[in-house]
């Protein structure tokens, strides 16, 4: 299966799948093959009860029409002078981003040589499993645990950061494309841990809003700061560059929704709630 048959391993190990090899000898003895039997580590495990079904979670695509269709009706986006809900902000400011994630992959997706975009998207959807225990982590951890994790995971897969980072910007545009949440913030989260912390910002926009994880707005505040303060700090802006005031206005949102601000949260107790492809990208 070539380099999909590698997905599924990763995919498979990520997953705690164990595989074990036996060859095996033909009657003729002229030729060797293998048999490859596959058992599962998690077998033993008792299933959690659910009564909410599997179909996933709302679709982000929907909502942003939504709020494109209000933000209009209101006249444009917020501006700093004229803040008076912060959620609002948020939720204008997390369309967008979307937008502007979406282009950026379509255009390294282009560069990608020998693989098509239905290729290119189903690998991206093998990401997904891959990165999933990660992305239900974001609901349930502090940031800089959740970052720990997926750096160490990043350490296993062999594979060059900057290869790393390219695929994962190619797959968050798949992810927000597709309505595919895991593979959205799956990719976003690689790209934080890769150090392009301005990515922070749409882990922020996942927990305060509740796309693809459970809403956690005290978590939402951390990788919030995270983005914003990469941008402060001179990353290149990554999600409407052209729009010179965004960052103090998420910033200022951010504020009053946390009551005390950002900094005022970065101590407070966290209460509980009830393998990777790779693209080459040539310059």
């Amino acid at each position: 299966m070539g380099s999909r048959g590698l997905l599924h391993i990763y995919r498979d190990q990520a997953a705690g799948v164990v595989q074990t090899v036996q060859p095996t000898q033909p009657a003729d003895q002229s030729t060797t093959s293998a048999v490859i039997e596959v058992s599962s580590s998690n077998t033993a495990k008792s299933a959690l009860p659910t009564c909410m079904g599997t179909a996933g979670g709302a679709s982000l695509a929907s909502h942003c029409n939504t709020i494109s269709l209000l933000t209009n009706t209101n006249g444009g986006f917020t501006t700093v002078s004229k803040i008076s809900d912060p959620n609002v902000v948020l939720n204008e400011q997390f369309c967008p981003a979307r937008t502007y994630a979406i282009a950026a992959g379509e255009e390294l997706a282009s560069s990608v040589q020998g693989t098509n975009a239905a290729e290119i998207q189903s690998q991206c959807e093998a990401f997904g499993p891959v990165m999933k225990d990660y992305a239900v982590s974001l609901s349930l951890k502090r940031r800089d645990a959740v970052l720990r994790d997926v750096s160490s995971f990043i350490l296993t897969t062999g594979i060059a950061p900057q290869q790393a980072a390219g695929t994962a910007k190619i797959c968050l545009s798949v992810g927000y494309r597709t309505d595919n949440m895991d593979v959205a913030i799956g990719s976003a989260l690689l790209l934080s841990a890769l150090g392009e912390q301005v990515y922070g910002e749409l882990m922020g926009h996942h927990l305060s809003q509740g796309f693809g994880a459970t809403q956690r707005r005290d978590l939402a505040l951390e990788w919030y700061d995270q983005g914003l303060s990469a941008l402060e700090a001179g990353q290149p802006a990554v999600f409407a560059p052209g729009q010179p005031e965004r960052a103090v206005l998420l910033r200022m949102a951010t504020n009053a929704l946390g009551g005390e601000g950002v900094a005022g949260t970065m101590n407070a107790p966290v209460q509980p709630v009830s393998a990777l492809p790779t693209l080459t990208i040539t310059e």
